[in-house]
């Protein structure tokens, strides 16, 4: 039995019988005031209350390993009722053997020519009750611990679940992330060297926070945003003056933690599939706001012209990626929206909802 467990069977024990004796004195005591007579028993009946109540619980915490009632609580109703009945009438019988034992020789409250095999059934009857009365308090305590410990179990393999997942996904994105920044260096190497060079010092430290194996799953979105910078000024080395950025953040949403990559992920697919496919290039504008219990970001693109070649592997790891990630981290109610209806501007929305 846990530490936990033996708490609570202790606390349900000692209450639960001491409970039965305080009433059974004060009851005693009542009767006592109401009719003005037998006091010279007070004493006796009280000494055999507590007895009782003593008696009471050392039969039933003995009895538990014999009868085995740990196993019963698995039990289907068919099959419990009949030992739960069983068990009371034999348990209810022990303590009312203590119970005459103690009444008759012991303490005196009756003489012997007083006995009646009626009254020895009646109280076998009442203390059968009072045993079924416990062993329904038994199996309620054991049913609830059962099924917080199978809730506490599901809600585990839900979250070893979604850390698989998680790290599903995010084996995923880093191998996507690495080939694109790959690309544009390569892209470099022939054209101008020495920008090369300068690209491969942003790279390292992109990589540096991108392929941390023990990195956060989420983090600050002022730390999200410095990632962002560094891979904008990997691109722009690439691009030149084709690329305009333009930011708009509010300090207050500086320290919500948002999902690592996220905001990474949707400005890379903002150049990648728009900026970098426009002759003339475009702009990135990134905002970020809280309004309405939540933080509203916002990551714009000068969409590419109509008719303009599919990209090469595209087929939106990335995106789907840090979409389920959104998901997983923070939510059914946060989302991601790609908005497309205007031709000259795609726009990915994300809406996190603030901690209550």
């Amino acid at each position: 039995m846990s530490s936990r467990r033996a708490k609570v069977y202790a606390a349900c024990q000692v209450g639960g019988w001491g409970l039965y004796g305080l009433v059974n004195i004060l009851l005693t005591l009542l009767t006592v005031v109401a009719l003005s007579r037998g006091t010279e028993q007070l004493l006796p009946r009280t000494l055999w209350t507590l007895a009782m109540s003593l008696s009471g619980g050392v039969i039933t915490h003995f009895a538990r390993a014999p009868l085995n009632l740990r196993t019963w609580v698995q039990l289907p109703l068919l099959r419990l009722a009949p030992r739960v009945v069983l068990a009371c009438v034999g348990l209810g019988a022990i303590q009312q053997a203590v119970g005459l034992f103690l009444a008759y020789p012991v303490l005196g409250l009756y003489k012997p020519e007083d006995f009646s095999f009626a009254f020895a059934i009646t109280g076998v009857s009442f203390w059968a009750v009072v045993m079924l009365m416990w062993l329904l308090t038994y199996f309620t305590v054991h049913f609830v611990d059962r099924a917080r410990t199978m809730e506490r179990e599901r809600w585990q393999q839900q979250a070893a679940a979604q850390t698989a997942e998680l790290r599903f996904l995010k084996a995923q994105l880093q191998p996507h992330f690495l080939f694109n920044c790959l690309n544009s260096v390569r892209a470099l190497i022939v054209e101008d060297p020495v920008r090369a060079q300068q690209a491969v010092t942003r790279l390292s430290s992109l990589l540096r926070h991108a392929l941390s194996a023990r990195g956060p799953e989420t983090v600050p979105l002022s730390q999200e945003l410095q990632v962002v910078r560094d891979y904008l000024s990997l691109e722009a080395i690439r691009l030149d003056e084709r690329l305009r950025v333009r930011e708009d953040v509010a300090p207050e949403a500086l320290d919500i933690p948002v999902p690592a990559m996220l905001v990474q992920t949707l400005v890379e697919n903002a150049i990648k599939h728009g900026i970098a496919r426009t002759p003339e290039g475009g702009e990135v504008s990134l905002f970020a706001h809280v309004h309405g219990g939540a933080l509203l970001l916002e990551v714009a693109n000068t969409a590419a012209p109509l008719g303009t070649p599919t990209a090469p592997h595209s087929n939106g790891v990335g995106l789907h990626n840090a979409s389920e990630r959104l998901r997983l981290l923070c939510g059914a109610h946060a989302s991601l929206l790609l908005d497309q209806t205007h031709a000259a501007l795609t726009t990915a929305r994300v809406r996190i909802p603030l901690p209550s």
